[in-house]
């Protein structure tokens, strides 16, 4: 889908003393919030927003390049430029319902396709998170996670075995919630957990289960998640679709006021 050119003749005021670009981001990031440019619209092209506007090409590059940085267009190599759809919103530290509950909460579907449904020694990072001695089984589940009927999470599942039997016999496709079985039929709520996110890239298999591009951008989420008496339950790596996924966090003051900010290194040994 692209925008007509004439939608963009009330985009640019010369006569107004506000900078060109910051007018044009104005104009298009209005209209991309209120839906009027629908997600997958595609945008002009440089040359063509230029002639039309009457603006430099250095105008029409700030503006696509905030916008870009903001999340709310992307850039697609050889096509052009399109309107991002809206990222989903998930709780970071405070959410310990799952995808599924979370989703459900907000209306949405989630469907899982399980790629490997397992028993296996754990590995070294998996014994270390969920701390285990070397070698003990874990359940591995791997899935392939949808929101709404679009690819959204690939993830890595490690759980003691000792803790699950018989889970890696279960049927987790469809829209299964790993954290309602874990709480109705173990007896295992999660209670609290700690997470990290960074910044990674699709490689060849990621991008092929997803349906992204090789090299798109996406938000790696690493978590252990405890059950009661801070035991280790789970351990899991969640490769987010950048273009799709956003993290959220919410903080509040204690009763007094901070008066200072400490800054804390994370580091892969601080985590595990």
């Amino acid at each position: 889908m692209s925008i007509h050119i004439d939608m963009w003749a009330s985009a640019i005021d010369h006569s107004r003393p506000i900078p060109l670009y910051y007018q044009l981001k104005v104009w298009l990031s209005g209209n991309i919030l209120t839906g009027r440019l629908a997600p997958g619209a595609r945008l002009p092209d440089e040359l063509e927003l230029c002639q039309r506007l009457g603006v430099s090409r250095g105008v029409i590059r700030q503006a696509l390049a905030e916008l870009c940085y903001e999340g709310l267009i992307y850039r697609q190599r050889g096509r052009g430029t399109f309107v991002s759809a809206p990222k989903t919103a998930e709780g970071l530290i405070s959410g310990l319902r799952g995808l599924a509950d979370d989703a459900a909460r907000r209306g949405q579907v989630v469907q899982s396709r399980v790629i490997q449904l397992h028993e296996v020694p754990a590995t070294d990072m998996a014994a270390r998170s969920l701390q285990l001695p070397e070698g003990e089984l874990v359940v591995e589940l791997e899935r392939v996670r949808s929101l709404d009927g679009e690819l959204h999470v690939l993830t890595m599942t490690h759980l003691p075995s000792s803790l699950v039997p018989g889970l890696a016999r279960r049927d987790l496709n469809g829209a299964s919630s790993l954290y309602q079985i874990l709480r109705q039929d173990f007896g295992l709520p999660v209670v609290s957990s700690r997470r990290r996110v960074e910044a990674a890239t699709a490689g060849a298999r990621e991008a092929r289960l997803l349906g992204i591009e090789w090299g798109a951008p996406l938000l790696k989420l690493h978590s252990i998640s405890y059950t009661t008496d801070r035991r280790p339950l789970e351990y899991f790596v969640a490769l987010h679709r950048g273009d799709r996924s956003a993290f959220e966090v919410e903080l509040s003051a204690p009763m007094g006021t901070a008066s200072r900010f400490e800054q804390v290194a994370f580091t892969q040994e601080a985590f595990v």
